[in-house]
């Protein structure tokens, strides 16, 4: 089975279930890890203009709380 950039909304539920689960149990958690970048609300107007400069990769994740 190959996920191949699908409409899953489109998809049987059987199936999404079924990707899910393939993505939980073949994706290497630290090739994962290494793709989130922690941020803070302060971060974000330096990091849109990263992002539209393309030098971002991977996932921003933003603590709202700190």
């Amino acid at each position: 089975m190959n996920l191949l950039g699908i409409d899953s909304v489109m998809q049987p539920y059987e199936n999404r279930v079924k990707a899910w689960e393939r993505i939980a149990s073949d994706l290497p958690m630290d090739k994962l890890e290494a793709m989130i970048h922690p941020a803070v609300l302060s971060d974000l107007p330096q990091l849109g203009s990263d992002i539209l400069k393309g030098q971002v990769r991977g996932r921003v994740v933003v603590d709202v709380n700190a």
